[in-house]
């Protein structure tokens, strides 16, 4: 590889413009689940389907009953279900709805247990008095599966197989709207079936970490990405090679080819340009460019490098050695916050974020990225959803102010028709 201090043309890659990402946080409760917040305990009607049936593979995911609709036909999810007194009858039980004599330090309700197939409902209510100014995550533990989550009757989450006593998601903005802040009542309803093994049935409602994110260099989430790469011809000559011969802002780049990534070996998501990752080892260059204001604003931000690599990388910053690790990660992202004197590296113009990659067996890719993340403190907004009292019977439609809406499916949001809430997408 011919090296020498001779700048050659590249494309500079601009920052995007921010956006608003949201994250778990278990301490921002808002209303408790048994897996994140298992010393506060919750209450909630519970119908079980169980018949004492042991597993058989001929019943995989089959579900053992449902709850009856109520006299005026509603069903068990929806907000103005009345508890039926008839075969199978509600009951009021608390947390945690495990197979487990105790879970997480408190003594479960056990609905079932881990050799029983069959199926809980719950339906637990709550009221908040003012509103959330966040993003909001559902928490939906469940194992096993089919199951399904709604709010005020509309459907939020659903998993078809499989079990996670950990999983969440964070709700849509409509999806958000469903939840009442004016301190009438919320209707969080669940079911969960059981397979084998281990059984719960949980949710919580936490709001979101938010934050400011500005992508200096974009993973794949947004697409391909520009780059020179070059092929070495094996592990020797990537451990003979200096760090100084190729990782600097100004590296003769004549060489290299340029192209875009996610590099990979195989058909997988990373393979934008390919990379025989048995044969050769593997150096990639990304050039970003910086403004003074922009340098201001990292140093009172957190600086986050985000990586997805097979094998033993390595990575570069204007020369300088920020991060490495062994072995490989899959599909999964490590994380890694510059440090103060990792920033100092930075410079107004050109910068460069380079990392190599040894040759090994089986797969090989790499895809890796690097951004500003700001405190985004969001201005909170309720939205009020108009009571029964106030929308008209029938299949009259109304927007959440209340306004009539004449042509309800060419209408994009949450509307109420019918006293029902009805999400139409755009």
């Amino acid at each position: 590889m011919t090296v020498s201090f001779l700048t050659t043309a590249f494309s500079l890659c601009q920052a995007q413009e921010p956006t608003i990402t949201s994250s778990f946080n278990a301490q921002k409760v808002i209303l408790p689940s048994s897996q994140y917040t298992p010393a506060q305990r919750w209450q909630a009607q519970v119908m079980v389907f169980n018949n004492g049936k042991r597993y058989a593979d001929a019943d995989y995911n089959h579900v053992w009953g449902t709850p009856p609709e109520d006299a005026a036909g509603h069903k068990w999810f929806e907000q103005d279900y009345l508890l039926t007194d008839g075969e199978k009858t509600w009951h009021q039980e608390s947390s945690p709805f495990s197979s487990d004599e105790v879970y997480l330090g408190q003594r479960s309700y056990r609905w079932i247990t881990s050799d029983i197939t069959g199926d809980i409902y719950l339906r637990r209510t709550f009221t908040l008095s003012e509103p959330v100014a966040g993003n909001i995550f559902l928490t939906c533990g469940h194992d096993d599966a089919p199951s399904e989550f709604y709010i005020n009757g509309v459907l939020v989450w659903k998993v078809n197989d499989g079990w996670n006593n950990n999983e969440y998601t964070l709700l849509t903005t409509e999806q958000k709207a469903l939840v009442k802040t004016d301190g009438t009542e919320n209707v969080l309803a669940v079911h969960v079936h059981q397979n084998w093994g281990g059984a719960l049935a949980d949710c919580g409602l936490y709001e979101a970490d938010m934050a400011k994110t500005t992508n200096l260099l974009a993973t794949l989430q947004d697409g391909p990405w520009e780059c020179f790469y070059y092929f070495l011809n094996d592990n020797t000559g990537l451990n003979r090679l200096s760090p100084a011969e190729w990782t600097g802002r100004c590296a003769d780049e004549r060489d290299w080819i340029f192209g875009y990534g996610p590099l990979s070996n195989s058909k997988d998501q990373f393979l934008t340009t390919e990379w025989a990752s048995q044969q050769q080892p593997l150096l990639v260059r990304r050039h970003f460019t910086l403004t003074d204001e922009m340098l201001s604003k990292i140093a009172d931000s957190k600086l986050i490098l985000t990586c997805s690599y097979d094998e033993n990388p390595k990575v570069y910053l204007n020369g300088t050695l920020i991060w490495s690790t062994s072995g490989w990660n899959d599909n999964d992202y490590a994380s890694y916050t510059l440090t103060t004197s990792n920033k100092n590296l930075l410079k107004e113009g050109d910068n460069v974020l380079c990392v190599s990659l040894q040759q090994g067996n089986g797969g090989g890719h790499i895809d890796y990225g690097l951004s500003i993340t700001e405190p985004y403190d969001p201005t909170p907004v309720d939205v009020t959803t108009p009571t029964h009292r106030q929308t008209p019977a029938g299949d009259e439609c109304y927007d959440l102010q209340g306004r009539k809406v004449t042509s309800p499916r060419t209408s994009a949001g949450i509307l109420i028709q019918g006293g029902k809430k009805l999400i139409v997408k755009p």
